[in-house]
C-alpha cells in the first residue's frame, strides 16, 4: 500500500507500506479497506495526532474495536510516514524472532535458560526476572531482551524473543539475523 504524509504545504510524499492484513481481510473484519481507513483518518485530522489519539479515534469513534483499532493506527502511521517498520510509538525500535520446536515446553525452557552462553550471541545478558516455563527477561547490550515460552500442542513449544531499545532501522536487521542464528543453535540442542 502506498500512503502520503503532509509536508507543511508541499506535495505529499509517497511512502510504501506493508500492511498486516490484505484489503479484503481488513474490510471483512471492520467494514473498510485500507484506503477507506486511511481516508477516514485523514479526514478526521489524524496526521497531526499522536499514536494514542489515532488508536482511540479508530477504536472508539470509528468503531474498529480494540485489536483492530490498534493495528489500523500503526498501519496508518506507517502509511503516512509517521512511524517506520519495527518502530514503537515512543520512537525506539524493536525486533522479534519466534520459532516452534519439536520439544516439550519444560525442555525448551530449561535448555534456553540453563546455559545461555551455549546458544546466545556474544554479549552480556543481565537477567532481571523469570517465571518457569513462561518468560525470561533482562538487559541485553544497551536495551532489553524479553523471551516468552509457549506450549503449542503435543510435543511442540515456541520461543518468542524480542530485543528492545534498538537505535535505528539498520540495527533491527542486524539484531534479527543475530537472534535467528542463535535460535537455530538452540533448536539444534533441543531437538538433538
Amino acid at each position: 500500500m502506498a500512503g502520503a504524509r503532509q509536508t507543511g504545504g508541499k506535495s505529499p510524499v509517497k511512502v510504501q507500506v506493508k500492511t498486516t492484513m490484505t484489503d479484503a481481510a481488513i474490510k471483512a473484519k471492520t467494514g473498510k479497506d485500507w484506503a477507506g481507513w486511511f481516508a477516514a483518518l485523514d479526514k478526521a485530522g489524524a496526521q497531526g495526532m499522536d499514536h494514542k489519539a489515532i488508536a482511540t479515534l479508530a477504536r472508539e469513534d470509528m468503531g474498529a474495536g480494540d485489536w483492530y483499532g490498534q493495528m489500523i493506527a500503526v498501519s496508518y502511521e506507517r502509511a503516512r510516514g509517521i512511524r517506520a517498520m519495527n518502530q514503537k510509538c515512543d520512537g525506539e525500535f524493536s525486533v522479534s524472532v519466534t520459532r516452534v520446536m519439536a520439544s516439550s515446553l519444560g525442555k525448551l525452557y530449561a535448555a534456553a535458560t540453563a546455559k545461555p552462553e551455549t546458544w546466545f550471541p556474544k554479549g552480556a545478558f543481565e537477567e532481571s526476572s523469570r517465571t518457569k516455563d513462561k518468560y525470561w527477561r533482562g538487559r541485553w547490550k544497551t536495551g532489553r531482551l524479553e523471551i516468552g515460552f509457549y506450549a503449542k500442542g503435543a510435543g511442540k513449544a515456541q520461543i518468542a524473543l524480542q530485543s528492545n531499545k534498538l537505535p535505528d532501522e539498520a540495527a533491527v536487521e542486524k539484531e534479527r539475523a543475530l537472534w535467528k542464528k542463535a535460535i537455530d543453535k538452540l533448536q539444534g540442542m533441543v531437538e538433538a
